[in-house]
């Protein structure tokens, strides 16, 4: 595999803090996958084909948004692998290497060593557990959850690894329940507005940001994915696709309900930069 170069001749800045994403990493889904961890063994065992597709979907749609697209080979000994965006956290030149806080998923941050070459890496270390499905980037700051997945002591190494490399830049902690990942059930549809899964129930206000929160039936489509000018969704929410078209002109609906059953989501599937 031959690792692309770290951009640095991008825009300085994208919806804030980040600049525009021009390359994704992702990982194609091993024939394990169905053994991997799942809160979501009610909606059924997924399909290997289905998900296949789901996955091809996805980075189709990543290519349309004008990404390059690094797809690494599947890896059978972890069935979780293909959740890239767990295993580091991204900014500029940056790779915040996680330490997952379920002993079957560690090993899969070094997995995506050869990937992230190019980068700066700064590694998660002692007691920190966390994962990059609690971070979110938005406008003005950045939200770090506290969950079953990710501690104080993860979310502490990793705000300072932000601040030291994007300077006193805000960086609230939101303590949750009810999902598996800050963006599990919380993203930010455009710059400023944040869609809500009303089965996560937050444990503090995030004061200066409007918060969307969906019908209950709709929970599942908050998480979003916007990239530049276009936003990937999942399919089947009207709600949330109402909502989307009304802030952004290339709005892609993906079949995401065999990914869902494991878990996962748009945002998980793929690391941007």
């Amino acid at each position: 595999m031959t690792t692309p170069p770290v951009p640095t001749d991008r825009p300085a800045a994208f919806n804030g803090l980040l600049p525009p994403f021009i390359r994704a990493i992702v990982r194609r889904p091993a024939a394990s996958f169905a053994k991997g961890l799942t809160n979501r063994a009610y909606l059924g065992v997924p399909s290997y084909e289905a998900t296949l597709a789901a996955f091809d979907s996805y980075v189709a749609a990543l290519r349309t948004a004008g990404l390059e697209v690094t797809e690494l080979e599947a890896d059978e000994s972890y069935p979780d692998a293909h959740f890239v965006e767990d295993a580091a956290v991204l900014f500029n030149d940056t790779a915040f290497i996680c330490r997952p806080a379920t002993p079957s998923r560690r090993g899969e941050e070094q997995l995506m060593a050869p990937a992230l070459a190019g980068f700066r890496r700064v590694y998660a270390e002692g007691d920190a557990t966390i994962e990059g499905g609690d971070v979110l980037f938005c406008k003005d700051r950045v939200l770090i959850g506290l969950s079953r997945r990710t501690n104080r002591v993860g979310a502490e190494q990793l705000k300072r690894a932000i601040q030291e490399r994007l300077g006193d830049i805000r960086v609230d902690f939101i303590p949750f329940t009810g999902v598996l990942h800050l963006k599990t059930g919380l993203t930010e549809l455009a710059p400023g507005l944040l869609v809500h899964d009303p089965h996560m129930k937050l444990e503090t206000d995030i004061l200066g940001m409007e918060v969307v929160t969906l019908p209950p039936e709709e929970g599942y489509a908050a998480s979003v994915l916007p990239i530049n000018q276009h936003i990937l969704i999942a399919d089947g929410f009207p709600t949330l696709a109402a909502l989307a078209a009304e802030h952004h002109n290339e709005v892609h609906a993906l079949p995401m309900a065999e990914i869902e059953k494991m878990d996962g989501g748009l945002t998980c599937l793929s690391l941007r930069y």
